[in-house]
């Protein structure tokens, strides 16, 4: 029952208006995807939607191997998330790189969001490791 509420509500776009925050240098990512064409000579591709209303990058970075080449500024962040908020914007989606490894930039992150009252707080590393 769950997942086909879930299901419906993503078919319909009928969920919370959702802001995604990336790390900087990566707003397309999700866009582009994989490049997988199926139809490879189609001249008209069409993409689907994404579930995200708006983006916005992040200037944290952490390297593959668990170095850490920038923390999030989180006055910054908290600006961001304070202007979604105004915006009637209730859902984030954090999504940095390498967090499936090395979370911490998300932990504080999602916590800034979850204080500042966000609806739903949708994390990488929790969500899909």
């Amino acid at each position: 029952m769950g997942t086909t509420v879930a299901t419906n509500a993503l078919l319909e776009r009928k969920g919370e208006r959702t802001l995604l925050l990336i790390t900087k240098g990566f707003r397309d990512a999700l866009k582009i995807g994989y490049q997988a064409r199926p139809k490879i000579f189609a001249r008209e591709i069409i993409k689907p939607d994404m579930l995200y209303e708006d983006v916005a990058e992040v200037d944290e970075r952490v390297r593959a191997d668990g170095t850490v080449e920038r923390s999030p500024d989180l006055a910054l962040v908290r600006r961001v998330l304070e202007s979604a908020m105004r915006d009637d914007i209730n859902a984030v989606a954090i999504v940095f790189m390498h967090a499936y490894r090395y979370p911490e930039h998300e932990r504080q992150v999602a916590a800034l969001a979850r204080e500042l009252g966000f609806a739903q707080v949708s994390v990488s590393h929790e969500v899909s490791r």
